[in-house]
C-alpha cells in the first residue's frame, strides 16, 4: 500500500476503502483500526508493505510500515493474541498507564481483547505474530490472563525457539498448502510457544511440544549442515532450548540429533556427487560435507546406496546412455 503526501492527509478514509484492504474486517490486521499517518510525516506520503503466512488465522508476516498512529484491539473476545517483533524503527503502545516503547530487538506480546493506542516510527520493520486468542489462553499458567502484555529481549530462549520455529514453518509451505493436519499442527504449537512467552512461568511450554522442537531443530540443522562446528549443543543453541530438552525430543521420534545430520549429509553428498554439472571429486565432496575422511564416507555411502560411490557413479552413468564420461570421480 502506497499513499501520495495528498491522500496521506486524509488518511483514515484511504484505510477504510482500500480494495483488498488488509485491515479490513477480513484482512490479517484486521485487529487494527483508526489508522492514521500523523499530519507531521505527511508531505513524506506513506508506505505499507507486508509479506508472509496466514495459517488457519495466524499470521506470520513481516512488516515495513511508516509513521502511523492506531488503536490494536476493539475490546472483542476474538481479538487475538498478538506479538510485535521490532527489527528497526520502534513501536510505542500505551493503554491506560501502561506504556512500552518497543526497540530493536525486543518482542512485545499483547492480549488486544485490550484495546492499545500505538505510534510506529518511520521506517519501522516489525515481525507481527497474530494467533487466535482462544488457542493461546488454555496455555497460559496465569489467574490474570485478559489484558495481559509483556515486553522482552528477542534473546530469550523462548522466543528465539518462536522464531526459529515460524521459519521453520516458512519453509514448509508446500506441505501446509496441501495438508489440514500439518496447518493445524503448526498453528497449535505455534500458539503453545506464543503462551509460553506470555505465561508467568517462561519456558515451561517448550517442553511440551517435542514435534515442534524437532521441527525447529531441523531446521536449524538444514542451515549448519557444511559448518565443522554443528553439534547438538550448537544446534541446542540455535533453537533456545537446554540440550537435554533437544535430545529427549528426537527420542520422542525414534531418532537422534547426529543421526538426522549424518543421514542429511550423506544425502548432499549423494546429490552432489552425480550432479553433472559438479567437478568435484570423493575426497572433496566426503571433506564438504563433514565426513573424517575419504575411506569412512565410501563405507558409509555403501551401507546406504549398496555401492561405492566410484561405482555408484559408473552405473548412473551407463543407466543413462553414458553422458558425462569426462567426469573423473575419484
Amino acid at each position: 500500500m502506497r499513499l501520495t503526501a495528498e491522500q496521506a492527509e486524509s488518511s483514515e478514509r484511504h484505510f477504510r476503502h482500500q480494495e483488498h484492504n488488509p485491515f479490513g474486517e477480513s484482512g490479517p490486521f484486521s485487529h487494527l483500526t483508526r489508522l492514521a499517518v500523523p499530519h507531521s510525516a505527511a508531505a513524506r506520503g506513506f508506505r505499507f508493505n507486508a509479506h508472509g503466512q496466514l495459517i488457519d488465522g495466524m499470521l506470520s508476516a513481516q512488516v515495513y510500515v511508516d509513521s502511523l498512529t492506531g488503536v490494536s484491539g476493539k475490546n472483542l473476545s476474538q481479538d487475538p493474541i498478538v506479538a510485535d517483533v521490532v527489527t528497526s524503527g520502534r513501536i510505542e503502545f500505551r493503554a491506560g498507564k501502561e506504556i512500552y516503547d518497543v526497540q530493536p530487538g525486543q518482542i512485545c506480546v499483547r492480549d488486544t481483547k485490550a484495546s492499545w493506542q500505538f505510534s510506529c516510527a518511520p521506517a519501522t520493520n516489525v515481525h507481527v505474530i497474530a494467533v487466535p486468542r482462544h488457542l493461546v489462553l488454555p496455555h497460559v499458567r496465569s489467574g490474570r490472563q485478559s489484558g495481559r502484555s509483556c515486553v522482552t529481549d528477542i534473546t530469550a530462549p523462548e522466543v528465539r525457539f518462536l522464531l526459529n520455529y515460524l521459519e521453520a514453518v516458512k519453509g514448509s509451505s508446500r506441505e501446509l498448502e496441501t495438508s489440514g493436519t500439518a496447518r493445524q499442527m503448526a498453528r497449535d504449537a505455534c500458539a503453545s510457544l506464543l503462551s509460553s512467552i506470555f505465561s508467568d512461568r517462561p519456558g515451561s511450554a517448550l517442553a511440551d511440544d517435542p514435534g515442534a522442537i524437532v521441527t525447529a531443530a531441523k531446521y536449524a540443522i538444514e542451515q549448519h549442515l557444511e559448518s565443522a562446528d554443528l553439534s547438538p549443543a550448537m544446534v541446542a543453541r540455535h533453537v533456545g532450548v537446554s540440550l537435554r530438552t533437544l535430545h529427549r525430543s528426537f527420542s520422542a521420534g525414534d531418532d537422534s540429533v547426529m543421526a538426522f545430520v549424518r543421514s542429511r549429509r550423506l544425502q548432499k553428498a549423494h546429490d552432489e556427487l552425480v550432479d553433472p554439472d559438479s567437478a568435484a571429486g570423493i575426497a572433496g565432496i566426503a571433506a564438504r560435507w563433514g565426513f573424517s575422511d575419504t575411506s569412512h564416507f565410501i563405507r558409509r555411502f555403501k551401507s546406504v546406496y549398496g555401492a561405492t560411490p566410484a561405482a555408484y557413479v559408473r552405473d548412473r552413468r551407463a543407466a543413462d546412455g553414458g553422458h558425462d564420461q569426462s567426469r573423473d570421480v575419484r
